[in-house]
């Protein structure tokens, strides 16, 4: 979990697996104009919680989002690797946004930049967008999520490691009321490694 991809190629020092991704002013982003919606979890500086709004859910396993923090850098994070016998097959951890109102302005585009460390090497370890527009905050086993990857860049195994790939813009205008959108891990214990998200803004 598309558009035209843009990947920053830097020389980033891995000195360990606690290594992140290239820093904010490492990465090129879209032209903005104005800023309906922005987070950079930059909270993760100072507290391992998510943004007031954000839902970390695991809808198998027990693993959950995260904020985290690297070399003055904060992001929203989930390490999917386990070796503990009592996880389950698949790990399906999800990101859920606070609720955005798409009837406040109009031309709203979401932007994004996500990345993973060399230790996502397997094609069953993948991030996906999904868009809602019936969530409530609490009705995710009901509620309609729509895939999105189709329209947004996101890393996969084969993208190179460490560097934030830009999402490009995802067209919002054609929603009306209430959306959430939802960053969701899919990997297997054991194999699996690091995803980020950062950045995540929301333009008209």
């Amino acid at each position: 979990m598309i558009t035209r991809i843009k990947l920053i190629a830097l020389f980033v020092v891995v000195g360990s697996i606690f290594s992140s991704c290239t820093k904010d002013s490492d990465v090129e982003y879209p032209t903005l104009k104005h800023v309906y919606f922005e987070e950079n979890f930059d909270g993760g500086l100072t507290s391992p919680s998510l943004p007031t709004g954000w839902i970390a859910f695991a809808q198998t396993g027990t693993t959950l989002w995260s904020a985290g923090a690297y070399g003055g850098d904060g992001y929203a994070v989930l390490n999917g690797y386990s070796t503990s016998t009592s996880a389950p097959a698949q790990l399906n951890s999800w990101l859920i946004s606070p609720a955005i109102d798409t009837d406040t302005v109009e031309g709203e585009q979401l932007s994004f930049q996500t990345c993973h460390s060399k230790y996502v090497n397997t094609t069953t370890n993948v991030i996906e967008l999904y868009i809602s527009t019936n969530f409530t905050g609490a009705n995710f086993s009901t509620a309609n999520w729509v895939k999105t990857n189709y329209t947004a860049t996101l890393p996969d195994p084969f993208t190179k490691a460490y560097v934030y790939v830009n999402s490009g813009a995802i067209d919002l205008s054609k929603y009306t009321g209430t959306i959430h959108f939802a960053f969701k891990y899919i990997g297997v214990p054991s194999v699996s490694g690091t995803y980020q998200v950062d950045n995540v803004r929301i333009v008209y």
